[in-house]
């Protein structure tokens, strides 16, 4: 008999789950069910324990043994599991739910394996050399052994498994990666050789549309270039980024512009053993840049061996523009929005301008506008009623062109929600755009952040763990769980979490958002004041500002502190755009329920963003029993 190699298939249900190649398909159509690598390390897992209850702490430990998590992780990540399966949680066919325990998967498996190459052959026998038995024939005496000592034993057992343990990991960590295996990918900014300051947006730029235009092929994870930024200052570390970002390959790149022309390298590198899989130069005039990044996306495409629907394959050969000034004044602007201040978001409006105005029917050019007037009001540049109408303009005048543009319709879904306050109209919009491209993780968030104003938390968290798993080193992402936290009422994870945040960027000002009001939650008030202070100054607030405040709160305490920042934010020079909500909350803060009331009435006229947020706020929770608290939820349309 013949024994050979087994790949490791399992089917169950309408599913078959190869664990080789890390995929799941549908038996009958052979579509591929996309998820991400934790989710199908957790299905795996469960199918390999069928039929027995696995406690929160074992998954844990098997699923995410080289990651602090908690528990909301494994939750979330059922819920994905569930939903990909199409399975219910009141009446699962596949996972079981054990209060208080844990999970059980319940379907029945089939374990199918394919033969892949022979092992250890039998040797074959012929009826020639087969002799009978006869009464002459002396049968040779088996030997004995000596049963192994126990103090043998214990010795062998140990050294046995610590020669196993090593061949395997050394195996996992030299396996040659497969180019067609690669299903998730980071894409980092791309490099300029010995270009000049200005023309630092060329290689952030050209990565940054790349992931755009690869993000629309949904059978492969791409992270977006900008949660990357950290790993340009140095040689890049294949196996550290793989392990940062959760992927299996990056691509790096370098940009080299010598007077008219340009040339472009790009690598695919497997964190795995940092091989490089796939390498290609790119040459051209530096008018055509636009056509080279197009033909990067391309080959990249076709290097990964990706099977391409034809709409896949229409939106990747898609070229937005022929005009090379207007595609260059448009990467300026893209990495201008990039930074995230108010001050670079101005100047990333003026490029998108520039943009628009050199070819009216560059739809990301609106794309990029309309992007840059949605963050304005938040950002206290414009009011919402100058900025979010701007905002749907661009917007709609990008769909307009291209109406499968899902950054334009993930824009036109957050005014739906946070300026119109049009619920079923940004829902649909919402999950039109994930539809159309599910790795846009700036989707993923906002739509989070619109759940949590309805209230729905289980989604709302279930959507903010898609959008870390596409861009893991977002801040602003992880600051959207921080709020879930706060919102729960979990305030000690939302300080752990928050000061994860700081740790990893101390300048980031939304890392002290929610942790001032944590903090105040738990009564720790000197924690809760340092906290905002810190926020403030990185808002802009003067030093001088910060000291005045710190000496009333050691005089006055509590309220003290929050009566200086009213008398602040009201003395000369007026600051036209603190918004009414901000004011709302300090005169809740010291007591002053009539005035807190009429600043609430006054950000609904204003219709502020951060407005939406009051039903489930803690810090409102004093005014839950109050009529005209009642009657603005009402209006809003938040009861």
């Amino acid at each position: 008999m013949t024994n050979t190699a087994k790949s490791t298939i399992y089917e169950f249900g309408e599913f078959r789950l190869d664990a080789e190649s890390r995929r799941l398909f549908v038996r009958e159509t052979g579509a591929l069910v996309a998820l991400q690598p934790k989710a199908f390390e957790l299905l795996l897992f469960l199918i390999e324990s069928r039929g027995e209850i696995l406690t929160k702490s074992e998954i844990l430990e098997a699923v995410w043994a080289e990651s602090f998590v908690e528990e909301a992780n494994l939750s979330q990540t059922i819920f994905v599991l569930r939903k990909a399966l199409s399975d219910d949680r009141k009446n699962p066919r596949f996972i079981v739910t054990v209060p208080n325990r844990g999970y059980r998967f319940i379907a029945k498996v089939e374990n199918i394996s394919e033969a892949v190459a022979p092992e250890n052959p039998e040797p074959q026998i012929s009826d020639s050399k087969i002799q009978k038995p006869d009464s002459e024939t002396r049968k040779p005496k088996p030997k004995t052994r000596k049963p192994l000592s126990a103090t043998a034993f214990l010795i062998a057992v140990p050294l046995i498994l610590l020669f196993g343990f090593g061949i395997y990991y050394f195996w996992r960590e030299r396996k040659p990666v497969s180019v067609s295996e690669i299903k998730s990918i980071a894409i980092l900014p791309f490099k300029n050789v010995g270009g000049k300051e200005e023309e630092e947006y060329l290689g952030n730029g050209l990565s940054d549309v790349l992931v755009s235009k690869l993000s629309n092929i949904k059978t492969i994870v791409v992270r977006p270039a900008n949660t990357s930024l950290k790993f340009t200052e140095s040689s890049p570390d294949p196996k550290k980024i793989g392990r940062d970002l959760d992927v299996e390959a990056i691509i790096t790149g370098r940009v080299q512009k010598v007077d008219e022309n340009i040339r472009v390298t790009v690598q695919l590198i497997s964190v795995a053993d940092g091989t490089t899989l796939w390498a290609e130069t790119f040459d051209d005039k530096f008018t055509n840049f636009f056509a080279v990044q197009d033909s990067i996306s391309q080959q990249v495409a076709k290097s990964l061996a990706l099977k391409l629907s034809p709409d896949e394959r229409e939106q990747l050969a898609k070229i937005y523009t022929t005009n090379s000034e207007a595609y260059q004044t448009y990467l300026q602007g893209l990495f201008l929005w990039n930074k995230r201040t108010s001050e670079t978001l101005m100047k990333a409006v003026d490029e998108f301008e520039k943009a628009k105005q050199l070819d009216p029917n560059f739809a990301l050019a609106y794309v990029g506008l309309a992007n840059c007037y949605v963050l304005l009001a938040e950002y206290r540049v414009m009011s919402p009623n100058e900025s979010f109408p701007k905002a749907r303009a661009a917007a709609s005048k990008a769909l307009e062109i291209d109406s499968r543009l899902a950054e334009a319709r993930t824009s036109l879904a957050y005014i739906s929600a946070f300026y119109d306050w049009d619920f079923p109209t940004a829902d649909r919009e919402f999950k039109k755009a994930l539809d159309q491209n599910p790795n846009y993780a700036t989707a993923h968030q906002w739509y989070a952040e619109y759940l949590q104003v309805l209230g729905k938390f289980d989604e709302s968290l279930a959507e903010l763990r898609r959008a870390e798993a596409l861009a893991p080193t977002s801040l602003i992402i992880k600051t959207d769980v921080v709020r879930y936290f706060y919102f729960t009422r979990q305030y000690d994870a939302a300080i752990e979490q928050s000061n994860k945040i700081i740790e990893s960027d101390p300048n980031f000002s939304w890392g002290y958002g929610f942790l001032w009001v944590s903090y105040k939650e738990k009564g720790l008030l000197k924690e809760s004041v340092e906290a905002h202070i810190k926020a403030e100054l990185m808002f802009g607030r003067s030093l001088e500002e910060m000291e005045q405040r710190k000496k009333a709160f050691a005089a006055e305490g509590w309220k003290g502190y929050w009566k200086k920042w009213l008398e602040q934010s009201e003395a000369p020079p007026v600051r036209p755009f603190i918004q009414a909500i901000e004011k709302a909350i300090v005169c809740n803060e010291i007591g002053d329920k009539e005035q807190t009331i009429a600043y609430l009435q006054q950000s609904f006229e204003r219709r502020e963003h951060w407005l939406l947020y009051i039903k489930f706020a803690p810090q409102f929770d004093n005014l839950r029993t109050d009529p005209r608290f009642v009657s603005l939820l009402d209006r809003i349309g938040l009861n």
